[in-house]
């Protein structure tokens, strides 16, 4: 750290011992490193999807050099409530209810084990820090949004299977833990995320947020558009919309482009989207718009329908 000297009577300063504070250059370190995320949680599930989601996670804990934590929530999907006609009367019915749920609890666990070994074994291949933590069915949403909360970045899939509990939605995680999510699609196979990344940018303190979120992304890509929708001259956006987070972002060492379009009347969320697709990104970064009422977060509109539609990956934070 740097340390104030006092020098107070000090033979030879200038003002000839008057009191004055120097920096003691002495402490000062080397030059920061990028504050890169040190503890990623990837949801995981025994989908060709989730094994995907795994191998991203762990390329991106070998980039960062992280510790992964791999989230395995063993009885997502899986009933263990017996069959309608399990409830006739009698000893038969009754063993017929006990041997239903064995076989279910046993299907669950030799999938876990499988998940379990896949994981291990990925990041033995990627020589990264990694563990593996199971949810089981007491208070599965709990304990998720509890792996999410104590993680610099968690990521999930989309749609369903995401790795998450049966009653945990994105915006569940997202609003409960505060953590940013990169959800993966589940039909997307690029080979690496966050070369090409797009911002939605609305001169928002939502917008802001995500982007100081995603930093390590953007620090590292190739290339970066920031793109304005219907971009105006009011007071948020300034003189030249999008001009002022460019200059802001440079000073990161983050080069970017910034690209100003009209809706003409389709849909935001649309436009964005569309976008994306035809620059060929590998990531799109926005700030999510809603806020809290009964514990849950109710989505503006073209925030639900990026999380709905993404076609690349997605990086959301609130």
């Amino acid at each position: 750290m740097y340390a104030l000297e006092n020098t107070e009577g000090v033979p030879g300063t200038a003002d000839g011992g008057a009191s004055r504070n120097v920096i003691d250059m002495r402490s000062a370190p080397s030059p920061q490193k990028r504050l890169y995320p040190k503890t990623i949680t990837v949801f995981l599930d025994a989908s060709p999807s989730g094994r995907h989601r795994a191998v991203y996670a762990a390329a991106l804990a070998q980039r960062w050099d992280a510790h992964v934590i791999g989230v395995h929530v063993v009885f997502a999907g899986v009933r263990l409530d017996p069959p309608a006609e399990s409830w006739a009367i009698g000893e038969r019915a009754f063993q017929a209810v006990i041997a239903h749920e064995k076989r279910l609890r046993a299907n669950a666990e030799a999938v876990a084990a499988d998940v379990s070994e896949y994981f291990q074994d990925l990041c033995t291949r990627w020589n990264v820090a990694g563990e593996l933590r199971r949810i089981d069915s007491h208070r599965p949403a709990q304990e998720a949004i509890l792996n999410a909360f104590h993680s610099d970045l968690a990521i999930v899939g989309h749609p369903e299977p995401n790795g998450l509990p049966d009653d945990v939605t994105l915006e569940t995680i997202l609003l409960a833990s505060g953590v940013p999510l990169l959800v993966l699609p589940n039909a997307w196979l690029g080979e690496a995320i966050g070369n090409n990344v797009l911002i939605g940018w609305n001169a928002s303190r939502k917008a802001r947020r995500a982007i100081s979120d995603a930093m390590p992304f953007l620090v590292d890509a190739q290339a970066v558009t920031t793109l304005v929708v219907d971009p105006s001259r009011g007071r948020r956006h300034g003189e030249e919309p999008g001009a002022d987070i460019a200059a802001q972002l440079a000073r990161h060492g983050v080069h970017l482009n910034v690209q100003r379009v009209m809706s003409n009347g389709s849909p935001i969320a649309e436009v964005i989207l569309a976008h994306a697709v035809r620059s060929g990104s590998d990531l799109l970064v926005f700030g999510a718009y809603g806020h809290s009422r009964l514990r849950e977060l109710l989505l503006g509109g073209t925030t639900r329908t990026l999380l709905t539609q993404m076609p690349v990956p997605v990086f959301v934070s609130v």
